[in-house]
């Protein structure tokens, strides 16, 4: 998490911008009314990864429903990482970038018992893909 607290968005790898821009764009497309998966497609499909829009959806999904506390996003163009997004890029970056072991408990800090376990497949999907494996 530490990582990325406080930090530039401009600063940030391609990977970390990319899912922070989609968990920015799905708040603001769900407070707006707005289809998420519409929202979202077109980076989905640019990234070349539009086949795990639908497990960073979940992903999402089960945090807005599940976190232990409520969850701030910054507004999409904000310059900088606000403290729930370093801790959701951290979770990201824990899967995609091989500590696999550490999620649960991480995860478990996020979301109630019940979520841990849809919240960590969706995220593997995700973090797989980013890495460049296979789905």
């Amino acid at each position: 998490m530490y990582a990325y607290l406080d930090r530039h968005v401009r600063d940030l790898d391609e990977r970390d911008l990319f899912v922070l821009s989609a968990m920015r764009g799905w708040v603001a497309a769900a407070r707006g009314g707005r289809c998420v998966c519409h929202a979202l497609s077109r980076g989905f499909e640019a990234r070349a990864v539009p086949e795990v829009l639908g497990d960073f959806v979940s992903a999402m999904a089960t945090l807005d429903r599940n976190a232990l506390a409520r969850l701030r996003f910054a507004p999409v163009a904000w310059p900088k990482v606000t403290d729930d997004e370093a801790r959701l890029l951290a979770l990201f970056a824990l899967d995609r970038d091989g500590e696999p072991e550490r999620l649960p408990s991480v995860a478990a800090g996020l979301v109630a018992d019940d979520a841990v376990a849809p919240l960590l497949g969706a995220i593997d999907a995700v973090g797989h893909a980013l890495a460049g494996d296979a789905v």
